[in-house]
Formats: C-alpha cells, structure tokens, sequence
C-alpha cells in the first residue's frame, strides 16, 4: 500500500502520453461481484480495478517486433465498463470542462506578476502547471477522460474483457457463460470497425469473511478446464475484521479519484443514452452528497456577477441597461449559444467537489480490505498483464506484421494494393472501405489499413515506437490515396509522438512540427474531429515542454485557434503566452498579447474570471508603454469583465484608463462616456453618495496643463508666452525682493487674476460645470503648510459657504474666487480658464488645484503641478533629473500699496523700416499708496526711447538747426554696456494719479515684433515686506521694408587719408516717394563732406517706387580730430593681453571718446543729432551691432569674463552713417543707420605688446618676459583662438601715395632728356607696429612682379602670398626711367610717414604711367636709439635740371640705419593697382 500514498505526484510527459494510450480493459461483473464491491463503498469492479491499473508497479518483458526483450516500467491497464467504451455525452463533457476551469479561478492568487523579462525568475520557470495554472492540468486530465472509441485508431478499442463472477453464486459456470455471452453483443461492437474479438480473462472475487476457501478454489479449477488459463481468483473482505483498531477511512485515498471520475462518466453516458442509464446510473450512490450542480449554478450566482444576477440579492447595477446589450463583446460563445442547462433530475447526485478535488474522499473507499487484500488485487493485475494481456498482444503484432504489414511494404505490395488479387468473394467485400454518416471513409476491422493501424496501435503500446512510426508511414499513404483523412491525420498525429516518445534526440525539430501541423489540420478541416485535434495539440505540447521546445510549442497551440471551442482556444493561447516567457531571451510582448486573445477567448467560452485574470496579466506589461489602442482595448475589456463580475469599484478604474486622448474614434469614446456614467451613477447610488459632492480619485477629465498656469496682478496682460523672455527681464527687478522670491506680490484689496489651460482630450464635447480654483490662505508669509482637507475647501464652499453678495463668486473668510458656471470644451480644445482672486486678509494664498463637474454627474479635482526650473548645479542635481520648487502660484498678500497701471496710445500696428512714431505712455497708480523708483526694462531696447517726465527739457526728435552742413564735436561713453532698463520718474506718483511720458518707437528690423516691458516700483513707505513690484506689458507691431541701403568705400587718389564713399540706396515700396533730408556722419576721426556737384545732382533728391539711386561723398581725415592718450585699440590690446596672461577680473573700462559729428543736409537746415532721443537710438543701434559682431569674432573667450572690460564701443577709425528720409505725402519721417564701416589698416585686435615697449633697460624688462613667455604657454588654446582669429585678416599696415604734376611742357627740341620731380609718401598706419621698409623704382622695362620673391629684402618665402599682384596698367608707348637713386630703405614708428623725391626721366613726349613701383615691408622690433639733429635731417640731392635740390626724409633711408632691424612678423610686398599718368608734351 506504500505505492498508494503519492498518487497526487506528478506525471511526466512521457508518463502521461503512455497513460493516456494504454491497453483499455472492458469489464462485464455479475451481480454478486459489484455487491462484494459495495460493501467496500465501491460501485463497481472497474472502481475497485481501476486506481491499482493505472500504475502497475514494478517492470514486465516485452518482446518487440524483431523478438528482441525490453522491460517497460510501470505499465497501465485503463479498466471501462463494457457499456461505456464509447464517449460521453459531448455537451455534458463541455459543461464539466467549462465549470472545473471557471471553478479553479475562485480564490486564485497569482503569484508571478509578469511586467518585464527581468522578472520571469527560475521560481516561475521550474514552477509546475498546477502552480502557474492549474486549470490547465485538471481540464487536461478531465479532457483525457472524456474520449471514446474511434474508427480511425484502436486506442480506445478493448484488447481484452475481464469477466468476474463472485464466489459466492451458486453456480459460477452458468454465470460466466451467461456473462460471456452478454459481452461481445454489445452496442458497441455492432459498428463495422470493431472487432469483437477479445481476450477473455475471468475473475473469480471471493469474500474470505462469508465463503469457504476451498470450494472457492476448485471453482477456480473448473474455470480453467473449461475456460482456459486466463483465469484467477481475488481474496477480499466484506466486513472489515479490525474494525475497532483501524479507522474505516485507512484505504479512501486510494479509491477516491477513480470513483469520482466513474460518476462524471457515468452521468455523461446517463445523458447521451437513457437506456444505458438505468444500467450505468444503478451503481451510482449519492451517499455523503454534500452539494451538486445546483450548488454550483446558486454558487455562480452569489459571485455578485449581474450576468447570473436573477433575484432581490443581486448589485443594484446589475440590471444597468447600458450592459443589457454588450454580451460576450458582441460575439456569441458556445455557452451564449445554448445558456448552461442543469443535468436530468437524476444526475444531481453529482457532486461539484467530484469536478474540483476528485483526490478528496467522500466515503470510507475499501473500509473492509486489509493490506494484503490490496496486495492480492496488485498481484492479480500484475499476473493478468504479464502472463495473459501482453503475450496475448505479442502474439497478435506477430501475426498481423507477417500477414499485413509485410505484404503492404514494397513494390510489390504498392501493386498488390492497387490491382488486387482478383478475388471478389464476400470476405473481400468485407475489407473494403466505407463510407461513413460524415462522409469520411472507414474501414472494417477486417481491412488491411485498419489491421495495419491496429498494429501500429499495439506496438505504440507496447513502446515500441520506431516499429510502429515504421507501419504509421506505410499505412498513411494508403490513407492519402483513399483521402481518409481522419485516418491520415491519426497516422500523422502518431508518427510525431512516436519521434518525441524516442528517448534519442530528434534530428530535425521542424519534422516533428510537420507531422503535427499536417494531423491538426487533417482532424479540423478536413475530418472535423476537433477532440482528436486537441488531443494532438495537448500531447504533442506536453512532449515539447519536457524537450525544451518552448519556441515550437505556441505555433502548434495557436493551430486551433480556428476550433470552434472558446474554452478551449483560451486555455491554449495562455498556454503559448506562458511559452514565450520560458525562451532563453523571454519575449514579453507576446506574451501580453496572447494573454489578451486568451482572454478574449475565455470571455467568448462566458469564462469571466478567467478572460478578468488575462487581461490584467496583459495590463502589467503594457502599462507605461504608450501603446495607446492595446491599452484601450485592456481597459475597456477589464472594465467590461469586472462589471460583469461585480468588481464596481475597479469598473471605475478601468473605465476612467478610456477618458483621455487616444486613436479611439469620437463614436466609441462617446460609448466608454456613456457607460462610465451610468455604471458611476449606480455605483454611487449603492453606496448612497453625493455624487457632486464626493470627489472621484484622479478623474482623467478635464487636463489641466499646469505648466500654463499663472498669476497676475489685474493690470497685467494674462499671456503664457515668451517665458525665458519675462524671466530673463524680471530677473534684476526681483533679485530686490528676497522675500517675495517667485511669488506674485498682491495687497490687500487688489484683484488678482489666475489663468490655466485646460485642455479636452477626447474627440467629442465635455461639459463642465461649477468650475473654481481650490485654494488655500495661511496667515505666515514666510512659511505655507497645506492641510489635509485643503483640497475640499473650495469645493464645499459651492454647498455651504455661498456668499449672496458675489454673483458667480464664491466668499471665504480670506479671499473670494470666482466661479465658472458652465464651459463646453470642444473635441481636442485647449482653452484658457480665468479667475479673478481678492484677497480680504493679509498672508498668503496658495493656488492648488481646480474643482469642476464634468457632464454634471462626476465632480473632479485636478491637481495644478508646475515644475519649477532644472536644477544643474551639483553633480546630483546634474545626474538626476531635479527641479526647484515652484512658487510661480503662490500670492503673497501683502497691506496696502501702489499699483501701477500703463497704457501705450498711438502705438502703431505697422511701420515702414527706420520710421519713427511718436507715443504716449500714459502713468496710472491705482493703489493706494504712493509710488516711486519706476524703472522699465524691455525685450526691444534698440526700437524704444522712452522720456523722463521732466518739468524742462527738450526731448524732440529732429531739431534743426541753421546751415546745410556743420561738424560738432561731443563726448560720448565708449563702454560696451546697453542699458536695458530705464528710469521714467524720479518723483513719487501719488494714489490716483496719472501722468503721460514721451515715447519714441523706431522701426529697426523688419518682421513681426512682441514688444515685452517689465515696469518695476516700489511703494514710498520705506521698509515693506514685499519690496519690489513688478508688471508685465506687451505691444505689437510689424515693420516693413523701407529702403535698402548698401554703402561702399574706395581710397581716394587725392590722398592717403582720403577715401570715396558710394551710397546704393533702393525703395523697396511702391507707393511712396522718400526724399533725402540729410547724411550725417560720426567718428572720431573722420568726417564726411560732399564732392563736387554735378547738374544731374538733383534728381536723386528724391526716390521714386522701386527706383535705385547712387549718392558719393569724399571722407577724409578730420582736423580737429584729437587723439587720446589710450586710444580704444590700445586698450583693447592691453585687456587682452590681461585676459591672456590671467587677470580674469578686469575693471578698467575704456575711456570715453570725442566723436566728430558732421552733417550735410539737401535743404538749408540740418538736423541736430545732439537730440536726446537721437543719440539714444544711435548708440542703442551701435550697442546692438557691436555686440552681435563680439560675439561672434570673439567666441573663444569664457563666458564668465565681462566684454564690457574688454572692448570699446567705438574705434578710432570707424564710421556710422546715418541717412534722415521723410515721405511728405504720408507725413512720415525716419532714418536709417550705417556701421561698422572702418577705414583703417585692418588688423587683429589681440595684439600682444611688445615687451620692450615703454620700459628703460633694467631688470623689469627681463621679469616680464619671462611672465609673458610661462602665460602664452599656459593658455595655448586662448592664445591660439585669439591669434589664429578667422575674422581677422592683417593687412599691411603702409600706404604708399605718389604726387606729381599732371601735365609737363619741355622742349624737346633744345633739350633731349625732361626730368620732372615724384614725390612718394609713405605712411605706417598702424598704431602699434613697426616696420622696415624697402622701395624700388621700376623703369617701364623693369618686371612688375619680382622673378625671386624669396631673395626680396625682408620677405621670407613663406610670405609670398601677402604679394599683391597689379592691375596690369596700360604698356608705355615709349620708354622712361628714374634718374638718381631707385632703391631706398628705412624704418617707420607707428602713425609715421616718410617723403621721398625722385625723378623722372623722358625723352619724347607722350602719355606715360609712372606708378612703377615695389614696396617690401617687414614688421619689426622698435628700435631704441637717441635721436640728434644730425640724425634727425638727412639731405639727399636729387639732380634737377642745372643742378641739385635738397630733400629733407623723415625716418631714415639706406644709409641712415646703423643696423637692418630684426623681423618679427609678417612681411607684406606691395605693388600700385592704379595707373598714374602724367601728359608730356613738347614746347
């Protein structure tokens, strides 16, 4: 009995597959046999049979196909009664499987909640199925039970009959013969493809406690001389001789799963024949009944479930009419179909728990049998099967391999089958095919197929499984040829178990999916046996799992996802999902979607718990994925399920998944609203709830974007945009008041207004109802605690505290709100919600959500959560994703102060480019409290010039003064700083009062602009806690083109500091003609003055539509022009050299500096640009250019050093233009600014200053050298990026310029050579370089550009791209030459300039070029030498004529300088671009 005590263990795969396949044993019992059986609480011989058959322990012989012995271990016998070889009813068989699967999911706990694969762990992976699903095994076994006989395979055929007779008849023999002659008559073998021939074995049961031994005995004796060996005699008791020591239960757990599942069969069989049921049904007891099927359906029906909610008892939504019509998602399932029938009133003795825990016992099974009476029964079977059962199927394959399968075989056999052997005899007729009520083929149990199928059977039971796989291949093709399908699919179905039953490897895993493939499909489509299919499918997965074929076993289960059966389909596509998570790489996602078609499988097959658990599985994996239709259909699934189940609350959960933006169609949305309303509408009638008055959790509707929401003063223009703008302007106003930080300062009394975005997202309307801010007040201004309730507070006001005084508002002790009555936001609407908020008490008031009803039966609150800005400062904050807190929407309630109030009037929608319009900015302090320290800060400081509120002062914009023309000279700041605030009023404005200030727009840059102002103040009662306040403002306009400008200069020949500047003016309007007014001009250094009229000067006064003129001016050096001790180059170089060498601090800033304004006006007076508004927009206009051109020559330099100590506005030699224009029809005036010209010698501005430079010989010269070498080495990159600056390109820094008459008269006649002095200026125009110089007179044979550039003095070959090739002036007709010396060196200071007189030589008359000339230039060191008189003039004579003329030189030439100077830099090799002519002519 040892064996007994682990029936429950677990089957292997391989165990379940020879279970479910092994030998049937019919059983015929007399009479007397089955009530030896009763007196032991058993039915039956086939239950006291059944439990020892399934598991014969110990190890049999068998002789396979080529008589070679294996021993099998553990062979199984399934006992039947003779009246049950066929299956159950098919109905009942689907309502026990349906009710033991729902029946599992009560009070089930998943333990492996799947999300992600790093969640799949070896505690799920070894888990057994009873574990992860354990209605999947007990649907299996139940599954397995429920076949019967076949024609297309003998597995449920008998292939022997026991006959048992009880000791105790008075005459054993008759009864055997009796009982032998009722068993081959059977019903069942009246079908053509049963064969009736059976092993007999006969039992003979004797009672030790009532019969005599002996005579049982030589009945025993008898039975063999007549019947043959197959016979045996069982020793059992009737009455249980220790029944006062051993309890009677001792041997119920033996008998207790077979006796359960002889009832279920019995009352399935009851079902599909009332006739077999008077037979099956009498040895049925309903002893210890403690519940039936109509404890089941009552059971179902107190699950809370509206779908079998019939009485008073039932949810009061379980009769909602919204779900009257959704059925099984509008698909009807098997059980929707045909509703759940209970069984004849003679089945309820069927106990529910038989279904459930078929393991459990009910009665005191075999209370009167004693240990050796259950060894005696081991023994007998044990005896039967190896002497009788299995001999007698050896026998059989034998036979049937040598007079079928052989013949079948071969060529031969191919023909034999085709053309016959002429025979057409009736034993013929009886082995031919027939057709079947399905019109399937069968064939006779006497036919060659069906003997080669039942031999095929047989050795698969006997596992011989390569014998058999052998026959299974001959005989499928003969089931191809005859198109027996049902017959092809077995024989497929076995030739795939038979390769993974073989304990060798398989060699191909896609061979063993084939024959599977090929069987399923054959059963389903073809043969429409869908159970022979599932069994297929059930054991071929069973063999897979225990190979590891987790990647082959979903496509073989979601094979019959075709099948009609929902129950079935679902428990197979959550078998595949489990699959999947059992990979070497766990693939989630499909194992999420196959949860999700299991369920709905499930909930087709009225499975509601089970299609609930799938759906949720499926929820976890996709949650927080963004799959935005998979998580609609989940939660409109799960919602559906947990209404039918009774789960109202997690209906609302799920329900409320659906109200937010999605693909869903405006349709189906409009359905979920509806739904979700009608089942929250009962949920809060059973619960006897407010429903306006509660609030629903985290209600989806409406979304409220918090990031949007704002507070302002009343006065303020309420606008979410230019956010980094505001901040950036307001940043220096509220730095003031510490203690206000981000908070909104409001005084008591003031109205402050809130705006939020709310935003619809869903495609149909919403309609909120009682809209309000929920806010909070706290007395502290320094601290804010939030209660717990603070979020009802707002909303319970709308019942309790409604004040009558306030129409749309609601009244609190600190402070009313208003209230929106009602608002329809559209489908996908954002729409802005203002509320003006006054304040009543002094403190602060915190806004902290939005109550609203939303279709006026849920009320929501909405969490407003603005995120304050990205911390980035500590490596944690850097690391992890944090943000500051936010106080953006906290006010800070304040006593009473001022409130400042602005307008801009006749602020212009558009203006053309450069127009200037005059404004009134108009002043109004509404507090009451008087104001003082306004400032404005603004966004567009170019286009705006707004007046101080003075009492005397001109602020006009284009004064004029007498004169055309006129040059002024004024001090300016040379700082590099645009203010961007400006003060208006330096006087307290009082309560009420109001004042207008002057105000200048220009149009400075074409496009569309918002003109963003922060106006800040303070209250004139000194020392409030809220300090500074501050208001937004905003304006538009648009500028549009005017006039297109282009200048350009080019040197003039008349000087070395002249050059000519043309000015391309085009209008760009078509309307309007512009007429000129005056050009003005500011430099330090430069002025600006007409050239010489012509008389077609006045037409370009005036500028027709889309007409382009040219205007020309000369510019030349300014007289007054004074140069300063630190010119803004030199300064710009010495910070520079401080930045390089590590002094990051700077201080200094530059000098301010004497501009030059000059004018020249088209009429008889001229503008006066010392107007304040004018030079505010000029500097402004210079600020704004200068700083975006730093800005990018300069990008190298770190961001924390102040431009402002590095560069100047203006440079010595740069220009601005400026061109005043009016339109006189429109009455429109303007002007336009020109910089950034500069005139001269371009350079570096990072000019690192010689060392040497100012410094007497001693040891300080030598120290800062060294300092200066260490710091260059240091800050290599700066350096390198400074000196190497692509913006920059060095010139040489000397002008060359040659003077001479233009027209000679010399007699040729009287004297053949005409020498005429040159003069040749050359000027350093460098303020810091020194240079060396080499200048060599070309005659007109002499090469223009040198052979040799590397043998040039000074030039290196490196250098010889700084050459400058000529313009190839016209050819001489006739020669010239210079006479005296060609070739003169010298050394020019910075800003020094030389004069050298040379002569000219002709010897006919004609036109000739004499700019012949090459100039070599090299940077040098400066050199240190004492200057004396004899130094500084040198004569050189120059022969003229008769004689010889004295030349004073300024510098030095070759024979002046001691030594060549040492270059340093770059060397430059100049040669003249223009032609100079000179006319000579004969006298």
């Amino acid at each position: 009995m040892a064996s007994f005590q682990q029936r429950s263990r677990e089957f292997s795969a391989r165990e379940l597959v020879t279970k479910v396949m092994s030998p049937r044993i019919a059983v015929v019992a007399s009479q007397g046999a089955n009530e030896l059986c009763q007196a032991n609480h058993l039915a039956s011989v086939v239950d006291l049979f059944r439990p020892f058959g399934e598991h014969i322990e110990g190890r049999v012989t068998v002789h396979g196909s080529m008589g070679l012995p294996s021993a099998i271990d553990n062979f199984t016998l399934r006992f039947t009664e003779m009246d049950q070889l066929e299956e159950p009813d098919a109905k009942s068989s689907e309502r026990w499987l349906s009710e033991i699967v729902r029946a599992s999911a009560i009070d089930f706990e998943d333990r492996f909640q799947i999300k992600s694969a790093e969640q799949v762990t070896p505690d799920y992976l070894h888990a057994p199925p009873e574990r992860v699903t354990p209605w999947y095994a007990k649907y299996r076994d139940v599954f397995f039970m429920t076949g019967g006989v076949s024609d297309h395979e003998t597995f449920e055929h008998p292939v022997a009959c026991v006959i048992a007779v009880s000791s105790l008849s008075p005459d054993p023999i008759n009864e055997i013969h009796q009982l032998n002659n009722l068993s081959t008559p059977s019903i069942v073998f009246e079908k053509t493809f049963m064969d009736p021939t059976l092993l007999k074995y006969y039992v003979l049961i004797h009672d030790c406690t009532k019969g005599n031994l002996d005579n049982a005995l030589e009945t025993l004796d008898r039975m063999r001389r007549t019947f043959g060996l197959h016979c045996n005699i069982l020793k059992i008791n009737s009455i249980d001789p220790e029944s006062a020591a051993l309890p009677k239960e001792r041997n119920a757990h033996i008998w207790a799963r077979s006796v359960a599942q002889s009832k279920i069969l019995a009352m399935g069989h009851a079902a599909k024949d009332p006739a077999t049921a008077r037979n099956s049904l009498s040895s049925i007891t309903s002893t210890g009944a403690s519940g039936t099927l109509a404890d089941l359906t009552s059971q179902r029906s107190s699950m809370s479930s509206p779908v079998y909610s019939t009485g008073s008892n039932s949810p009061i939504f379980a009769q909602n009419p919204v779900f009257a019509q959704l059925g099984n998602d509008e698909e009807d399932g098997t059980f929707d179909q045909e509703p759940m029938a209970l069984p004849p009133s003679g089945n309820q003795s069927l106990n529910l728990d038989l279904l459930l825990r078929p393991e459990v016992p009910r009665e005191p099974y075999g209370c009167c049998m004693s240990n050796e009476d259950v060894n005696a029964i081991i023994s007998v079977l044990r005896e039967m099967l190896a002497q009788s059962i299995i001999p007698y199927m050896e026998r059989n394959i034998n036979h049937w391999n040598e007079q079928v399968a052989a013949s079948r075989k071969g060529i031969a056999g191919r023909f034999r089958r085709y053309f016959g052997t002429g025979s057409k005899g009736p034993a013929a007729a009886q082995q031919s095919p027939m057709t079947g009520p399905n019109g399937g083929v069968i064939y006779p149990h006497a036919a060659p197929e069906a003997q080669m199928r039942k031999l095929a059977d047989w050795a698969f039971m006997l596992r011989d499984y390569k014998f058999a796989s052998s026959v299974y291949e001959t005989a499928k093709k003969d089931y191809a040829s005859d198109k027996a399908w049902k017959y092809y699919g077995g024989a497929q179905e076995m030739i795939g178990l038979c390769q993974l039953m073989a304990p060798q490897q398989l060699g191909a895993k896609n061979d063993v999916d084939h024959y599977i493939e090929s069987a399923v499909n054959s059963y389903i489509h073809k043969a429409k046996s869908p159970f022979f299919g599932s069994r297929a499918t059930l054991l071929a997965f069973e063999l897979f799992k225990q190979r590891n074929m987790y990647r082959e076993s979903p496509v073989t289960l979601t094979r019959m996802t075709a099948e009609v059966s929902d129950l079935r389909n679902g428990l197979f596509l959550e078998q595949a999902a489990h699959c999947y998570l059992k990979l070497p790489r766990p693939s989630v996602r499909k194992y999420a979607f196959h949860m999700i078609m299991a369920g709905h499988r499930f909930n087709k097959a009225d499975q509601k718990e089970h299609a609930y658990r799938c759906y949720m599985a499926a929820s976890l994996v996709y949650d927080g994925k963004g799959w935005g239709l998979a998580d609609d259909h989940i939660s409109c699934a799960l919602g559906r399920q947990s209404y039918q189940l009774g789960k109202s609350e997690e209906v609302l959960d799920h329900y409320k998944k659906l109200l937010r933006e999605s693909r869903q169609s405006p349709q189906q949305q409009a359905v979920y609203m509806k739904e979700f309303l009608s089942v929250y509408r009962d949920y809060t009638n059973k619960i006897e709830a407010d429903p306006l008055r509660e609030t629903f959790p985290d209600f989806p509707l409406p979304v409220v974007l918090g990031s949007t929401a704002r507070i302002v003063l009343s006065t303020s223009q309420a606008t979410n945009e230019h956010n980094d703008a505001w901040a950036e302007l307001e940043g220096n106003a509220l730095a003031a008041s510490n203690a206000s930080g981000q908070r909104t300062i409001s005084a008591v009394g003031e109205h402050v207004l809130a705006t939020v975005n709310v935003k619809n997202p869903l495609q149909i309307p919403v309609i909120l109802t009682d809209v309000i801010l929920g806010c909070e007040h706290s007395t502290s201004t320094t601290m804010f605690t939030v209660p717990v309730d603070a979020a009802e507070g707002a909303h319970l006001a709308l019942y309790d505290q409604q004040s009558p005084e306030f129409q749309g508002k609601v009244s609190f002790a600190a402070f009313d709100c208003d209230r929106i009555d009602r608002i329809i936001l559209e489908p996908g609407q954002i729409r802005t919600l203002t509320f003006e908020i006054l304040p009543k008490q002094e403190g602060q008031i915190k806004v902290m959500g939005l109550h609203c009803n939303v279709e006026g039966q849920v009320h929501a609150y909405k969490d407003i959560v603005k995120r304050g800005k990205r911390l980035n400062k500590t490596k944690e904050q850097m690391m992890a994703i944090m943000y500051d807190e936010d106080k953006s929407l906290d006010i800070l309630v304040a006593p009473e102060m001022p409130l400042l109030d602005v307008q801009f009037h006749s602020s212009p929608e558009m203006l053309l480019s450069g127009e200037v319009c005059e404004l009134s900015l108009e002043i109004n302090n509404r507090g009451k409290k008087g104001l003082k320290n306004l400032h404005v800060r603004m966004s567009h400081p170019t286009f705006f010039c707004i007046g101080e509120k003075k009492d005397q002062g001109d602020l006009g914009l284009y004064n004029k003064s007498e004169g055309s023309s006129a040059t002024e000279t004024i001090e300016v700041d040379n700082s590099l700083q645009l203010t961007t605030s400006q003060r208006i009023l330096d006087q307290i404005l009082s309560p009420g009062e109001s004042i207008c200030v002057p105000t200048w727009l220009r149009g400075e840059k074409i496009g569309k602009h918002n003109f963003l102002f922060v106006f800040s103040y303070e209250s004139e009662q000194d020392g409030t806690a809220m300090g500074t306040r501050t208001l937004r403002h905003t304006i538009s306009a648009q500028v549009l083109p005017s006039l297109k400008i282009n200048a350009f200069t080019r040197p003039s020949t008349k000087g070395l500091n002249e050059f000519i500047l043309g000015i391309e003016t085009e209008n760009l309007q078509t309307v309007p003609n512009f007429e000129f007014l005056q050009i003005s001009s500011m430099s330090a250094s430069w002025i600006i003055e007409a050239v010489e009229k012509s008389d077609e000067s006045e037409e370009y006064r005036s500028i027709a539509p889309r007409q382009t003129v040219f205007t020309y001016y000369r510019i030349k050096k300014s007289d007054q022009a004074t140069v300063p001790a630190l010119t803004p180059e030199r300064f710009m170089a010495k910070a520079l050299e401080k930045l390089v060498i590590g002094q990051e601090k700077l201080k200094d800033v530059p000098p301010s500096l004497d501009l030059q304004l000059c004018h020249l006006s088209t009429t008889d007076s001229h503008i006066n640009s010392t107007s304040p508004v004018l030079k505010y927009f000029s500097r402004t206009s210079r600020l704004g250019w200068r700083q975006v051109s730093l800005g990018a020559q300069f990008s190298s330099i770190p961001a924390t050093v102040d431009r402002r100590n590095l560069f100047s506005v203006y440079g010595s030699n740069d220009i601005d233009l400026a061109l005043f224009w009016n339109i006189p029809k429109m009455n429109r005036r303007g002007h336009h600014y020109i910089t950034g010209i500069n005139l001269g010698v371009q350079q570096n501005p990072f000019q690192p200053l010689d060392p040497a430079d100012e410094l007497e010989e001693g040891s300080e010269e030598t120290a800062r050298r060294a300092l200066y070498e260490q710091t260059m080495r240091d800050q290599a990159a700066l350096v390198q990026a400074l000196t190497m600056n692509p913006h920059f390109r060095d010139e040489s820094p000397v002008k060359i310029s040659m003077r001479s008459e233009d027209s000679i008269q010399h007699p040729f006649s009287t004297k053949h050579l005409c020498n005429t002095p040159v003069r040749v200026v050359i000027k350093n125009c460098s303020w810091n370089k020194h240079i060396a110089y080499t200048l060599e007179m070309l005659s007109s044979k002499d090469p223009m550009v040198p052979q040799r550039v590397a043998g040039a003095s000074g030039v290196s070959p490196n250098d010889s791209t700084q050459i400058q090739d000529s313009t190839n002036p016209h050819t001489n007709a006739h020669p010239f030459f210079w006479s005296g010396p060609t070739f003169s060196t010298g050394y020019l200071e910075p800003l020094a300039e030389v004069e050298i007189v040379l002569l000219a030589c002709f010897t006919q008359p004609g036109m000739y070029d004499i700019n012949r000339w090459r100039l070599a230039v090299q940077v040098v060191k400066s050199q240190r030498k004492r200057k004396n008189a004899a130094e500084s003039k040198k004569q050189i004579k120059v022969e003229d004529g008769d004689g010889f003329e004295d030349v004073n030189l300024d510098g030095g030439s070759a024979s002046s300088a001691a030594a060549a100077p040492q270059g340093i830099g770059k060397g430059f090799m100049q040669m003249p671009n223009l032609a100079h002519y000179i006319q000579v002519s004969s006298s």
